[in-house]
């Protein structure tokens, strides 16, 4: 498969007289990586907010190359360019190879509980995500169904086990904007909507 494209990123900020101004213009953003393992898998990190208040006055570049910015903690916010190849070009080993990719083991067996090992790319987080398809197509799978999205469709991910299946022959690129939540566990969840349930009832 060709080489990723290049994510252009523009910032904003402000000069020392408060006039808004144009701080970044990148051709390609510099937090990025591609796979050397699963043709056409790559991501780009555009920027990383901390917990605590966004900073507005700081020209400091959060999301600069060679930083490592996972999935954000509670509070944090990540927004991430995502490149997902068709499901044909993983390795036989998918998952494992997905996840040593992004290092990210606890939220594969946190998503593992309900799925049924039915994709490789199951996994669960702690936050909010919002997801908008930008090019090509691909299926949102949840432990109980799933929707195929096109370009301009959006997902709400509410810290839901899910896995993004791409069952076209093209790479798929999506934005995600990703918001830390507090932890709360399935398990958590179905009480306290059965809590209400019962309250209601009463």
């Amino acid at each position: 498969m060709a080489a990723r494209k290049p994510v252009r990123r523009v910032v904003t900020g402000h000069d020392d007289e408060g006039r808004a101004v144009i701080l970044l213009d990148d051709a390609d953003a510099p937090n990025s990586f591609a796979s050397d393992t699963i043709p056409g898998f790559g991501a780009t990190v555009v920027w990383f907010d901390p917990a605590g208040g966004s900073d507005h006055a700081s020209d400091d570049d959060p999301a600069p190359a060679g930083r490592q910015i996972d999935f954000p903690g509670v509070g944090e916010t990540v927004v991430r360019i995502a490149d997902f190849p068709p499901d044909a070009v993983y390795p036989q080993n998918a998952g494992d190879a997905v996840f040593d990719e992004i290092g990210a083991h606890d939220e594969r067996a946190a998503g593992s509980e309900h799925s049924g090992s039915k994709h490789f790319w199951f996994h669960r987080t702690e936050s909010i995500d919002y997801a908008v398809v930008l090019e090509g197509e691909i299926t949102l799978l949840v432990d109980d169904g799933e929707v195929t999205m096109k370009a301009g469709d959006v997902a709400v991910q509410r810290a839901t086990a899910h896995a993004w299946s791409n069952r076209t022959e093209s790479i798929t690129r999506m934005m995600f904007v990703l918001v830390g939540t507090d932890p709360i566990s399935p398990a958590e969840i179905a009480d306290r909507r059965i809590a209400v349930k019962t309250t209601e009832q009463v």
